[in-house]
């Protein structure tokens, strides 16, 4: 998994409000830096939406509200980023108190 798609992800767990989606065009304008928009939007499409943890509805992106998608989140990010655990545990508010030992 890119780099870009690790930001995509954490942008949607940080920007997260109660499972609010984030139109398409507003995640990749905040998730991108230099890259180019063609670029993100792919990553977006091929990478990020392919995320079991990921819904995209009418309304834009989300991480749903819930214990198993935040549970799924968590353990992706964990293994894909260096962002420590307890900003993850942190950010995403549904995880049980035993994460991230749980198995």
């Amino acid at each position: 998994m890119s780099d870009a798609a690790a930001r995509f992800v954490w942008k949607l767990a940080r920007r997260h409000s109660w499972g609010s989606p984030i139109p398409a065009e507003e995640l990749i304008r905040l998730v991108a830096r230099t890259e180019d928009y063609d670029e993100m939007e792919r990553v977006l499409e091929e990478e990020v939406l392919e995320l079991p943890f990921i819904v995209q509805s009418p309304d834009g992106i989300h991480i749903p509200n819930g214990q198993d998608a935040h549970v799924e989140a968590a353990d992706w990010l964990q293994e894909q980023t260096g962002i420590d655990d307890f900003k993850i545990k942190a950010t995403l508010s549904r995880l049980p108190d035993t994460w991230p030992t749980d198995e």
